[in-house]
């Protein structure tokens, strides 16, 4: 009788664990690296003013500045070849 061996998940990337931290918008724009000046962050959310209802843009740059923050620490886009899941 063979054991076949469970497909081992490769470790977390940190980034993630940050990501899952209850956290303030600042502090997601820090990870994402985005211009922290008061130009840098209206140039990031005038992107978002037209969607509807304004819950809904918010919770869109919030996942536009976790996408770049995973970005910046140097993983791909989920679905990418090569991806971290």
């Amino acid at each position: 009788m063979s054991r076949r061996r469970k497909n081992a998940q490769p470790p977390e990337h940190p980034i993630e664990a940050e990501l899952r931290k209850p956290q303030t918008i600042g502090s997601l724009e820090v990870l994402a690296g985005i211009d922290r000046s008061e130009a840098g962050r209206k140039a990031f959310w005038e992107r978002f003013r037209t969607i509807t209802p304004a819950g809904a843009s918010l919770d869109a740059g919030c996942a536009e500045l976790r996408r770049l923050a995973r970005e910046k620490a140097g993983l791909l886009p989920q679905g990418s070849i090569g991806a971290q899941t």
